[in-house]
């Protein structure tokens, strides 16, 4: 009897832990270091703070946080805001976050699903933060500059149709020779941005696969993807830094969370990207 209760406490502490950990929900911020011999001199240090799939939510800190991170420039990889509900917290958002650095964002599925959108785009323009739909702008420190861009959401339930628009987004950017950051919502079609030149691609949408494995592996996809030709479980991108030859991928995790299932061993990220100048090789 005596042994019987010891189990029993040891599995009810065991499962108490487990969700205490489990369902951790203090925000979390990742730092990459990015070098490439493209990236001028003068852009050493440039820090990048990103937010993704914020979708409206409450995150106690988020403003100290980024604060402190003394961003050059911030940018958010879309879902500022959920398709129902008020949008006021994402514009509220990028309001504060405008009086720490310039603001650029992309569209994502669930802005773009909403049928206030219009309304919703022009309170976020009134803030200041520059949305990029399909655009580019050069960002430039003292005489040295790069390129920023931003590819619209591909918007559509049929997978054949999103390749379609991604490419026609793609070709809406400019050729550069400049050090090339591209913000793109959908990570799980990153693989489409492949061999068009571009140094670094910043993306969320997959909420970190919403369920991580103890090695950090993600386990799911948003509902949103499944129509889409994308796999159910164990999406490719899930979070993190990847690489393609000489381009750069960053999969932010994202903070809010509009599925039902929770986000367990993941906990609401922001990402900080500081460049680096690499010297060429004599």
């Amino acid at each position: 009897m005596k042994y019987s209760k010891l189990l029993k406490g040891a599995a009810i502490t065991g499962a108490a832990m487990f969700a205490i950990r489990g369902l951790d929900d203090r925000l979390e911020t990742t730092h990459y270091i990015i070098e490439s011999e493209k990236i001028p001199a003068d852009f050493d240090g440039f820090r990048i703070v990103q937010v993704s799939d914020f979708h409206a939510s409450a995150v106690p800190g988020i403003i100290e946080e980024i604060r402190g991170e003394n961003p050059d420039i911030i940018v958010s990889t879309g879902d500022l805001v959920h398709d129902k509900g008020s949008y006021e917290p994402g514009v509220l958002l990028c309001e504060r976050l405008m009086s720490i650095a310039p603001v650029y964002a992309v569209t994502g599925n669930h802005d773009l699903r909403r049928a206030d959108y219009a309304k919703f785009q022009a309170a976020l323009d009134g803030t200041g933060a520059v949305t990029l739909h399909d655009e580019s702008v050069p960002l430039r420190r003292n005489d040295a500059e790069i390129m920023l861009s931003g590819i619209e959401d591909p918007f559509s339930e049929d997978g054949k149709t999103i390749e379609q628009n991604v490419h026609s987004s793609i070709d809406n950017l400019p050729e550069t020779e400049a050090y090339h950051i591209v913000l793109f919502h959908r990570a799980n079609h990153m693989d489409l941005l492949k061999n068009h030149g571009f140094d670094l691609v910043l993306a969320g949408h997959l909420h970190g696969g919403q369920i991580r494995l103890p090695n950090g592996r993600g386990v799911c996809s948003p509902k949103s993807s499944w129509g889409s030709g994308s796999p159910m479980l164990f999406p490719k991108y899930f979070g993190g830094h990847y690489k393609y030859l000489s381009m750069d991928m960053i999969v932010n995790r994202g903070i809010g969370n509009p599925m039902i299932i929770p986000r367990l061993f993941n906990r609401p990220e922001l990402t900080v990207i500081i460049l680096k100048h690499k010297e060429k090789k004599k």
